[in-house]
């Protein structure tokens, strides 16, 4: 009966580590497709709240487990400093004060009660993320079938808004799906799993890329396609072409790869039209790429017009162009920073230079240097705990996003460097690593003292 309990408490942990990391698309499906009547700042702080006294274990402030303690300081020290300006060097948002503040405590406290988790929770933790990404995704795809204005050709999110003035947030849904891919495809691969459930995590894997290309999100593609570069290059260096090809093509392999695209192409028979809309997605992805290819190329598009940046893509130019200006024309101002949330670049590594000076820009640079570190060893060496496995290609998942659109202040940024600076780059004892046998020690190793035994 403890273990069973002991077990439900670690899947709760996991769910509320999950609501405050990936909780946003399931607030946006109960706030408005169900249409819960709160206000939309109280019920996104209730929502992180439940998250968070889901996270309580039984022993907090009792037994605390080390983080990565530089990444873990720096952090603190990052958040700090943004808390420190809102209140001495704030000229332009002191509107948005009261409610930042309120954002750093979910912080402070997510990142405190990290410290409480287990890191048990390892066990639960990709089984846990099968379901609450799959969860999101099933809330997306509902939310678009009964909303009367969605067509084909828009991002997929939630929309709300009042009528002919709708707008969603189609990343918090890219996000989801690049959570539920990783989770997926680290489910379906575990060690002795049983061939339906490989299957059930193909498939899901397939969901899920649909839906990210759904949302049409550049940053996620790339950090994807970014993320499956790492793991080629870190899985396959040593490995001949001989024995990937044969262990692609073995029976067992080529069954639980083929039924799920099986099953795709009997979906597409059944309904055409699917198929013309991922054509259509694939083109508007396609273009947009190039288009802005070719624009920084300075080339030409087919029609011989010159090659235009997208919205997006002009405003980091222009952050660029303004941080040229800066370090050219008042480098000495670069030295404290201009001031909290002073200029938005949609790029916070520079935004924290140009808010936040030089010091800001440190702290927040080194964070993602030693966090970068960290996840390229594990993805290297293989790491041994499927947590640190999925910390580790979560941050590249989220890398082209972290440096090409946000601002360096958001709940959105900020928790997942919480969860890697709790996770990544600590000790972990072997037994939460998949598979693992416990096995006595030799017998000349049994029969020494027990100051003369290895550690």
């Amino acid at each position: 009966m403890s273990k069973f309990l002991h077990k439900w408490a670690l899947i709760r942990m996991c769910v509320g580590i999950f609501v405050v990391l990936d909780g946003y698309p399931l607030g946006f499906f109960l706030k408005e497709t169900v249409g819960i009547p709160i206000e939309s700042s109280i019920f996104t702080a209730g929502f992180i709240s439940i998250g968070l006294l889901m996270m309580l274990p039984t022993t907090a402030l009792r037994k605390l487990y080390s983080p990565n303690v530089p990444v873990f300081n720096a952090l603190l020290a990052f958040v700090l400093m943004c808390v420190l300006y809102s209140f001495m060097f704030n000229a332009t948002a002191m509107a948005d004060r009261s409610r930042d503040l309120v954002y750093y405590l979910f912080v402070i406290l997510f990142l405190l009660l990290l410290v409480n988790v287990p890191n048990e929770i390892t066990t639960q933790i990709v089984v846990v993320g099968v379901f609450f990404t799959l969860v999101s995704n099933l809330a997306l795809v509902y939310s678009l079938l009964t909303d009367p204005d969605w067509t084909l050709g828009q991002r997929a999110a939630i929309q709300f808004g009042p009528p002919g003035e709708k707008m969603g947030n189609p990343h918090v849904f890219a996000r989801n799906a690049q959570i539920g891919l990783l989770c997926c495809l680290m489910w379906g691969n575990r060690p002795n799993q049983s061939f339906f459930l490989r299957f059930m995590g193909i498939s899901l894997v397939i969901f899920n890329i649909i839906i990210l290309m759904l949302t049409f999100s550049k940053s996620a593609i790339l950090s994807t396609l970014v993320a499956v570069f790492i793991f080629a290059a870190a899985n396959f260096r040593h490995t001949s072409p001989q024995k990937i090809l044969k262990s692609l093509t073995s029976p067992i392999s080529l069954i639980v790869i083929s039924m799920p695209f099986l099953g795709f192409i009997a979906l597409i028979i059944v309904r055409p039209e699917i198929w013309d809309i991922i054509t259509l997605y694939g083109d508007m992805i396609f273009g947009r790429f190039s288009q802005n290819i070719l624009a920084l190329l300075g080339a030409e598009t087919d029609k011989g017009d010159l090659a235009e940046f997208d919205g997006s893509s002009v405003n980091r130019v222009l952050s660029w162009t303004y941080v040229t200006y800066a370090v050219i024309g008042d480098p000495l101002g670069l030295i404290m920073g201009y001031g909290y949330k002073y200029f938005f670049m949609d790029i916070p590594l520079l935004e924290t230079l140009i808010n936040q000076g030089i010091f800001g820009f440190l702290l927040y640079a080194y964070i993602f240097y030693q966090l970068g570190k960290v996840s390229l060893s594990i993805a290297y060496k293989s790491g041994k705990t499927e947590i640190e496995i999925l910390c580790a290609y979560l941050f590249f998942l989220f890398l082209v996003s972290y440096f090409t659109s946000g601002r360096p202040y958001e709940m959105a940024t900020l928790h997942p460097l919480c969860l890697f600076a709790r996770f990544l780059g600590v000790y972990y004892a072997p037994d939460l690593t998949p598979g693992y046998v416990d096995t006595a020690l030799p017998i000349d190793q049994e029969e020494l003292p027990p100051t003369l035994q290895p550690a």
